[in-house]
């Protein structure tokens, strides 16, 4: 009788943690989804060359 009520308990307790697994993942999931469905973001400014600033590289900037 011990038996059976302890693998019962494991039972309750596994189907608890795979259901609780199973919800994370559909809602990570979800937001993932949801991210990938929103409209990119498309720049629309106005860029000059004047705005920019030149890159070089690390050994020319530490001098």
């Amino acid at each position: 009788m011990t038996t059976l009520l302890g693998v019962i308990v494991c039972l309750i307790i596994a189907i608890i943690v795979i259901g609780a697994t199973g919800f994370v993942v559909a809602l990570k999931l979800g937001i993932i989804v949801r991210e990938a469905t929103k409209p990119g973001h498309l720049d629309s400014g106005n860029y000059t060359l004047d705005q920019g600033h030149e890159v070089r590289p690390e050994e020319e900037r530490r001098e």
